[in-house]
């Protein structure tokens, strides 16, 4: 007699096994941990590259506040007599300090008080500060500042600039002039 169910050994089983399953929930935890570490990584970078954008940002407004002083000029007072206001010496009291003498009474020479125009430069709280003595006012130039110095090599005035944030730390150095 024939049967038309097949052999035992030919059926088919409805489920999986304990070691498929084993196998199975192995291979799906090494993709995860896999997939956790790549998204990590960029996190990472991806932080660390914001860090660094923000840092070029700082220095950029720095340099462009030395550019404006040194410059010649008063970079407050744009237009008018070329040879007033013009700058006409710098002083370095310490190495994070940074002064700048502006004629004014176009004799061509730096006095230091006033009528002249005294622009300082420092560091204070991890900001880099532009006071003017002459009027008073006072600005912030560049924020995570970590250290400035400011230092002559020959007929240079060399102004190094660290800024941090975070675990990042960047450092600038800017070369003008001595004047």
């Amino acid at each position: 007699m024939t049967s038309n169910s097949p052999p035992r050994f030919q059926r088919r089983r409805n489920g999986m096994s304990l070691l498929e399953v084993t196998i199975g929930s192995v291979m799906a935890a090494m993709i995860a941990m896999v997939a956790a570490g790549v998204t990590m990584d960029m996190t990472r970078n991806m932080a660390d590259n914001i860090a660094r954008t923000r840092i070029a940002g700082e220095a950029r407004l720095a340099i462009e506040a030395f550019r404006r002083d040194f410059g010649g000029n008063d970079p407050d007072s744009p237009t008018g007599d070329r040879n007033r206001w013009r700058l006409v010496d710098s002083m370095i009291p310490t190495a994070d300090e940074l002064r700048l003498c502006f004629d004014s009474d176009l004799d061509g020479s730096a006095d230091w008080i006033s009528p002249d125009r005294v622009i300082l430069y420092f560091e204070s709280d991890g900001q880099l500060i532009r006071s003017d003595l002459e009027n008073g006012r006072t600005n912030v130039v560049a924020q995570l500042v970590d250290s400035v110095n400011f230092e002559v090599i020959g007929n240079e005035l060399r102004i190094t600039l660290a800024f941090q944030l975070g675990a990042i730390t960047e450092t600038y150095v800017f070369n003008t002039p001595n004047i």
